[in-house]
């Protein structure tokens, strides 16, 4: 299986040489997971995958630009009135794309998506706090895990609506690298928060650092991972 980390930063003002662009994961030639650029496009991927419709994920084209692609999208959108609501696992010849629920919005609904191709298993989970019980036993053992990067400190920044009492946010680094260490050896990080870019390089070692049994590494814009 090959992936390629096509942006890492987050939604801000921030950026850096090697994390400049916002969300995209290409698998292969022709799946993309969330459309953070509309450049990304340019790749010609034969289906995208929007994992939950904030802007820096979903930079949805005003005109068709891509006629041959397929769009998925958690929910319908005014944005995009033609593409088809994900309920169900998509088979793109050798591979399966599988909708996993993901708690991140208390406004919009947001998927990770399971990526298998033979005996290969990649999750791409997006912004998250977390995935409900119900939902867990689906990643099974998994080759990679790609995952939020927004906030290193533990806990990250999880809020309550007070209208709705559902939790939005994003869950610590550390929180993530927990629960996912269950299930893969590999966790890389990305959808970077201003804390890493007060000094890269040190986010990258405090990274790093976390490596305990499972390698947790920093993506970067443009890498290239083969499983």
């Amino acid at each position: 299986m090959r992936i390629e980390i096509l942006g890492t930063r987050g939604n801000i003002g921030a950026r850096a040489p090697g994390h400049a662009r916002h969300a995209g994961v290409l698998v292969g030639s022709s799946i993309l997971l969330d459309l953070g650029e509309s450049v990304y496009l340019r790749r010609r991927p034969r289906h995208v995958f929007v994992s939950h419709l904030h802007p820096d994920h979903a930079a949805l084209p005003r005109t068709k630009a891509t006629p041959s692609a397929a769009l998925y999208v958690p929910e319908h959108s005014d944005r995009a009135p033609n593409a088809t609501i994900l309920r169900r696992p998509v088979r793109i010849g050798a591979y399966r794309v599988i909708p996993i629920p993901t708690e991140h919005a208390a406004n919009v609904r947001s998927l990770g998506f399971l990526v298998e191709q033979g005996r290969r298993r990649m999750f791409y989970s997006s912004d998250m706090i977390a995935i409900h019980r119900r939902y867990r036993a689906r990643l099974g053992r998994l080759d990679l895990v790609i995952t939020d990067g927004s906030f290193m400190r533990r806990g990250g920044m999880v809020r309550i609506d007070p209208r709705t009492g559902k939790r939005f946010g994003h869950a610590g680094i550390p929180d993530l690298v927990e629960f996912f260490a269950r299930f893969t050896r590999r966790i890389v990080l990305t959808h970077f928060g201003s804390w890493f870019y007060a000094d890269v390089a040190r986010s990258v070692r405090r990274i790093s650092a976390l490596s305990d049994g499972v390698r947790v590494s920093a993506a970067r814009d443009g890498q290239r991972i083969v499983l």
